[in-house]
């Protein structure tokens, strides 16, 4: 007869049936050979045997914005854990957009698949920064012998799983905090939730040659050349808070002052949602020209929209690369803000309804905000005239992009990996 109080098998350190297998080593794959290159079962000496140390757990999922720049906290982690193992767990497309990380050493999706053999892993740390239910239910799932963060109560809800992360977890409670007393960023208030001293750590990017090819391809294809100076324009924001970016007519209106003054190629960016704002700015300056090998070249640049109808295919670092070959981008507070910083691209923020001091730009942009009492609101509709946005002016963003143009651009720095 079946048995029907059996109780799951504590997963074992050793394996009874191969005990020379090294389990903990970062290079042993099981199903495949040695990431290393050695054949067959463990020697019994193994020079490329490498312990994973620390096994941490980063659950963050959220937008794809807040999931870059939470990359912060890796340097931090493998500071204080030279030797340790991260395994990120995320969306799929931000599984894409941390491809590369050096500092990440396991990339999962948060699907039914990576949820099986997550409850079989044990952990020793597991950081949980999402305020939503899902997440915050797998960091109370996954054995982990000490939990940083936020987790979930037996009623559902979210709840600081250690002192420090108090500050954190208040801010979504209190908007007058959130609004007005609060003038932490977002890498200082997660690094104070785990419990970590925060001293400037920057987050970053790594696209591949691939994602470069794709990037290339894309200026190619409207006529950029290298040297070039080109404004990027991000012009979506999402459509969760009204008023994050200016409407189109805005956008068009400052990318005619761009070429007009300066000269400059205006880019517009963006992603499929995207297409149909782009395409009316672009119909809009259609007439603007500037004059390349004896002809007239258009001025403002479709460039998105145009790799993907030519069949350039640019997924998420793909875009990154692309964004990395304009001298200074225009956004509103979105996920190319975040990509710009951790490329070291100059970017130039529009801020109404969010909070400004909650964004670190490193040295390396400028925050526009608007003056209206009113902001930040966090609404999802507005019915004010003029509102946050018509309060910003083409002026206060072309005096900060000119800044950034005539600066001098730093290469992003190399991080390498601790305890490899």
């Amino acid at each position: 007869m079946e048995r029907t109080d059996c109780q799951p098998l504590k997963p074992p350190a050793r394996s009874p049936v191969e005990p020379n297998l090294r389990l903990d080593c970062r290079r042993y794959r099981g199903d495949r050979p040695c990431a290393a290159g050695v054949q067959g079962v463990c020697p019994a000496e193994c020079g490329q045997y490498s312990p994973m140390g620390h096994r941490i757990l980063v659950i963050k999922l959220a937008a794809l914005g807040d999931v870059i720049r939470t990359a912060a906290l890796l340097p931090g982690v493998k500071a204080s854990w030279p030797t340790s193992h991260i395994t990120w767990v995320t969306r799929p497309n931000a599984v894409r957009m941390l491809a590369n990380h050096p500092l990440i050493d396991r990339l999962l999706p948060f699907d039914a698949d990576s949820l099986c053999h997550l409850k079989c892993e044990q952990f020793d740390l597991c950081l949980s920064l999402d305020k939503e239910p899902a997440p915050a239910g797998l960091a109370m799932r996954v054995r982990a012998a000490e939990r940083r963060g936020l987790g979930l109560s037996r009623y559902g809800t979210v709840f600081p799983l250690n002192p420090e992360c108090g500050p954190y977890f208040r801010l979504g409670l209190d908007d007058d905090l959130k609004f007005n007393r609060n003038a932490a960023s977002y890498q200082q208030l997660i690094y104070a939730a785990v419990g970590l001293d925060y001293v400037g750590q920057r987050y970053r990017l790594y696209p591949g040659p691939a994602h470069h090819r794709q990037a290339r391809r894309a200026w190619q294809q409207v006529g950029v050349r290298a040297g070039e100076t080109v404004i990027g324009l991000n012009t979506g924001a999402g459509d969760v808070f009204a008023n994050k970016t200016w409407p189109p007519e805005k956008f068009a209106q400052f990318a005619e002052l761009l070429v007009r003054r300066h000269g400059w190629r205006v880019a517009l960016l963006g992603g499929p949602r995207e297409d149909e704002i782009n395409r009316r700015i672009a119909d809009t300056c259609r007439d603007l020209t500037l004059p390349r090998d004896g002809r007239a070249a258009p001025a403002v640049l479709n460039v998105c929209a145009d790799a993907r109808r030519a069949g350039i295919s640019l997924d998420e670092l793909g875009f990154v690369a692309l964004l990395a070959g304009c001298s200074a981008v225009v956004t509103g507070d979105t996920m190319a803000v975040h990509v710009a910083i951790a490329m070291d691209v100059p970017c130039v923020v529009l801020f109404g309804p969010t909070c400004a001091q909650e964004i670190d730009v490193h040295d390396c942009g400028t925050k526009v905000v608007t003056t209206l009492p009113c902001a930040p609101c966090y609404r999802r509709t507005c019915d004010f005239s003029p509102n946050c946005m018509d309060d910003i002016t083409l002026e206060r963003v072309l005096t900060a992009v000119e800044r950034w143009v005539r600066q001098p651009r730093s290469a992003p720095e190399t991080v390498v990996p601790l305890g490899v």
